[in-house]
């Protein structure tokens, strides 16, 4: 039933921030769910909802590297010679995976701005 979730990166945690702040709104926004007030559980699901996408706004990818060097075997080459040679071969950036980083944006700022706002007005309603 729930196997489309297995294809999700799990690096990517806003991701599911962002599905289920979906999913809540639209339960609380058609009033399928009244267990607590519908305005009140709209209000958190759409603050849930804009602060997975300002998450994703503020996380960019980057490819992390590692400096070595190339090794190039020839086989016709003396060993010794080829040692030289292998020693002033300049050095290369070889890629070892991707990492998020977080790094914010003016649009992530604002989104996780208004999505505290939105959650403490939500939190408000259910008490007042």
């Amino acid at each position: 039933m729930f196997s489309w979730l297995e294809g999700l990166d799990k690096k990517r945690w806003w991701n599911m921030f962002v599905i289920i702040g979906f999913v809540f709104a639209v339960l609380f926004g058609t009033k399928a769910i009244t267990i607590i007030d519908p305005t009140a559980g709209f209000l958190m699901s759409l603050a849930t909802l804009l602060f997975g996408i300002a998450e994703a706004a503020n996380h960019q990818e980057e490819t992390q590297y590692t400096v070595g060097r190339e090794y190039h075997h020839n086989s016709y080459m003396p060993e010794d010679l080829f040692a030289d040679e292998w020693q002033k071969m300049p050095p290369v950036h070889i890629p070892t995976g991707k990492k998020y980083v977080r790094k914010p944006i003016f649009i992530g700022v604002v989104l996780d701005i208004v999505s505290a706002i939105l959650f403490l007005a939500g939190i408000a309603k259910l008490f007042v």
